[in-house]
């Protein structure tokens, strides 16, 4: 599980530098994230229906995302300019959703032995970084907007990431240490973390 977490970290940060006129570097490709997403759920996949569809949408996305790299370093944003923004949109999206819906099954795994995996402090980091995420995109659009600005606002993403990264690894931590009846010691199922 704590694996998807790195999945995490590339598909919110697909850094696409431009070199020359023509190409777009995809340093961090979409789908190289999803790899590791669908390879951090498949050992918990059956836990619910969630979890098994987040699984089953990150295989799809892990395929789907393929061709956008190649795009990408074919030069689209010189010859498709609206192609191009068009993934970068799918690409947003997709990363956003399939947090929530992994989210998502985590509480339902909460439900299903018990204890607190945090599955409100996920949620309330990942709202923040989907927050600032809409902000750094549409400043992109925005001329008028000072580069620093979104510099700070880049700085504070991979703060409130880190955050979310470690919380899904502690959350991934109380599964694995869960008992036969998959219940928590009163020690391990403690407060949650508040922002």
């Amino acid at each position: 599980m704590a694996l998807s977490a790195i999945g995490f970290l590339i598909i919110s940060f697909c850094f696409r530098p431009l070199v020359g006129d023509t190409m777009v570097i995809p340093l961090l490709p979409a789908c190289v994230g999803y790899f590791f997403v669908r390879k951090g759920l498949k050992p918990i996949r059956k836990e619910n229906e969630v979890l098994g569809l987040s699984y089953k949408i990150a295989q799809i996305l892990m395929f789907v995302t393929v061709p956008f790299a190649v795009l990408y370093l074919a030069g689209v944003q010189s010859w498709a300019e609206p192609l191009y923004h068009v993934i970068k949109i799918i690409e947003i999206l997709a990363a956003i959703a399939i947090v929530y819906v992994i989210i998502e099954g985590i509480h339902g795994m909460e439900d299903k032995y018990g204890y607190i995996m945090g599955s409100v402090d996920l949620r309330t980091m990942w709202n923040i970084v989907t927050a600032i995420t809409v902000l750094v995109e549409a400043a992109a659009y925005i001329d008028k907007i000072p580069i620093w600005v979104t510099g700070v606002a880049l700085v504070v993403k991979m703060m409130f990431m880190i955050m979310f990264m470690q919380k899904y690894i502690e959350a991934a931590q109380l599964y694995d240490r869960r008992d036969a009846q998959g219940k928590m010691s009163e020690e391990e199922n403690g407060p949650r973390f508040r922002l």
